[in-house]
């Protein structure tokens, strides 16, 4: 048994810790940081950050609690935002604020959210104050509560980058309806495309009521940019600028294949010719990062193929604006307009008719994807090699995607000087005059090899391409709606 001594001073201890006890007080309002949520999740260096707090109190609180204070502390317990007097909390409920913060330096940040609240006094707290002889006018000060929760921040680099994506379109693209046109260009909902933008300036295509997009623009561009970098684009704007492609030297671009099987080397687009393109700026809205935004501009009247390049110029918070102004800029490059179709010469053969003459028989196959017209085909002149009258220049008209017609040309040709016949074909695809020449294989004449004088020009049946050397003439004219594909010599 303890003695009496001991018993009385452990009564004294507990006495002791009593009291200070109930100068601290024990909070009777239970104080939680419920979460803590940071948007953007993925914040970037210099980019204001929301920490979204919610403050929880426990239903078995006993009563509700004023908090005073949110405190946002860095890790040096520094204040990096504090609001003051956010509001009471009820037993069982629930407090939200939101405090901020921004960072210098990526990489992972801990920061510490404390709440500071306070509790009612309670009445035996009264009492005993009135019964220390304390001043009856002055209450204590009521219990103060304090509860923190840390958060680590995954700050990332501030970096400015945009791509640029261009497509080439036709005006019959950009059709009103349900149907969707190439590269699912579809005005009315325009296939992904969120606007049209017009010819020049900053402002947007106004087609007017009546007048059908597809005939109020005239060189249609899809357009993508694309925000692939950690913050926006700001004050992206487009230009488009180019030069056309004129013709190559020889008078067609032909350059010669003598393979025997119709195929030839294109010979390039040929070179410029001074015909130039110059248009923008045309104003896009802002681009946040991930995000893409795809529109339509328009190069405007063209009657020749031309080389193009669009040029997309954005601000950044992350990158000091240049001398324009920019803080960055990116260009994609294109051919305008694309070549849909593909004139393909298949099953050709040359047999020859007496001394000097031959004649060509082969179909004109079309292996594109889009009907060309105003299509001509016709020996070209060559040394040892010229076009009778019915070869100078048979006229087939119209020849649809996955569509042949037939044909046949009569031409001279001197074997002992010329190994092959050229044809020259001319065709108009998407409003532009295209002239490209083909090589076939000038067989023996029948007393050198005793032949019939017939020979397979194109040998296995896999016909060749025949873009070889494209030269850009210029728009014509043609009614070919309707037209039927029909030999005619002209």
């Amino acid at each position: 048994m303890p003695s009496t001594r001991t018993t009385a001073l452990l009564l004294a201890c507990l006495a002791a810790v009593a009291a200070v006890g109930g100068a601290v007080g024990v909070p009777d309002a239970r104080i939680t940081v419920d979460s803590i949520d940071v948007g953007p999740a993925d914040p970037v260096v210099g980019e204001r950050t929301a920490v979204n707090v919610t403050v929880a109190s426990s239903a078995g609180s006993g009563e509700p609690a004023n908090v005073t204070e949110l405190r946002l502390l860095d890790a040096e317990g520094e204040a990096r935002d504090v609001a003051v007097a956010p509001g009471a909390v009820s037993p069982g409920d629930t407090l939200d604020a939101t405090l901020w913060a921004t960072f210098d330096e990526p990489g992972e940040h801990r920061l510490t959210v404390e709440v500071v609240a306070t509790e009612p006094i309670d009445d035996d707290a009264l009492a005993d104050d009135a019964d220390d002889g304390d001043d009856a006018d002055e209450e204590p000060e009521p219990p103060i509560v304090r509860v923190q929760r840390d958060i680590i921040v995954d700050v990332e680099p501030a970096e400015s980058a945009v791509d640029l994506r261009v497509s080439a379109l036709s005006p019959e693209d950009l059709r009103d309806g349900d149907g969707e046109g190439d590269a699912g260009v579809d005005v009315g909902g325009i296939g992904g495309i969120e606007g049209l933008l017009g010819g020049g300036g900053a402002g947007g295509l106004d087609t007017g009521d009546d007048e059908p997009v597809s005939e109020a623009v005239s060189s249609p561009v899809a357009v993508t940019v694309v925000n692939t970098g950690t913050v926006p684009a700001d004050r992206v704007s487009l230009t488009a600028t180019g030069v056309s492609i004129g013709e190559d030297s020889p008078a067609d671009g032909a350059s010669s294949d003598a393979s025997g099987d119709g195929s030839s080397d294109a010979g390039g687009d040929g070179p410029v010719d001074g015909r130039t393109v110059d248009v923008g700026p045309f104003v896009v809205e802002d681009v946040a990062p991930g995000e893409e935004r795809r529109v339509v501009i328009d190069l405007g009247p063209l009657d020749h193929r031309s080389n193009v390049t669009v040029t997309a110029a954005f601000r950044s918070a992350a990158t000091p604006p240049d001398g324009d102004g920019a803080a960055g800029t990116v260009g994609a490059d294109l051919v305008y307009p694309s070549r849909e179709a593909t004139p393909e010469i298949t099953g050709a053969s040359v047999a020859h008719e007496g001394d000097d003459r031959v004649v060509v028989d082969a179909n004109l196959a079309n292996v594109g994807d889009r009907a060309i017209e105003g299509v001509v085909i016709g020996v070209a002149e060559a040394e040892g090699v010229a076009a009778t009258p019915d070869g100078g220049a048979y006229f087939v008209g119209v020849v649809g995607e996955s569509d042949f017609v037939p044909f046949e040309l009569g031409a001279t040709a001197n074997a002992s000087v010329a190994d092959t016949v050229p044809l020259r074909i001319e065709y108009t695809d998407r409003g532009v005059r295209y002239v490209e020449t083909v090589h076939v294989d000038l067989p023996p004449p029948p007393e050198d090899d005793g032949s019939d004088g017939r020979f397979a020009a194109l040998s296995g049946g896999n016909p060749g391409p025949v873009a070889l050397g494209v030269g850009v003439v210029g728009v014509i004219g043609l009614a070919a709606a309707g037209l039927v594909a029909r030999r005619r010599h002209v």
